[in-house]
């Protein structure tokens, strides 16, 4: 992958009803958690998934990659430098 390479994944977004926080999933990633609002779960499970595809780098596995075939909500995630 180059430097600047990007994935897609697609995320599903649901609210506690305990708490009424939005919860935002990347379930190619088996990663969620959660904001006051849609931007702020958003902001959280990008840095989330950001620092898993980088453990996965370090640990030498490889990159989960989806296509882009259901409709709905795909969050970009540009991937760290060292994992081109």
């Amino acid at each position: 992958m180059g430097v600047s390479a990007t994935v897609h994944y697609h995320v599903v977004f649901a609210r506690d009803p305990e708490t009424a926080s939005v919860v935002a999933e990347i379930p190619a990633l088996q990663i969620a958690d959660y904001g006051a609002d849609v931007p702020e779960a958003l902001e959280r499970l990008q840095a989330m998934a950001i620092f898993h595809l980088d453990c996965l780098v370090q640990e030498r596995k490889p990159i989960p990659t989806e296509e882009r075939e259901e409709e709905g909500f795909y969050l970009r995630v540009t991937l760290p430098p060292h994992a081109a």
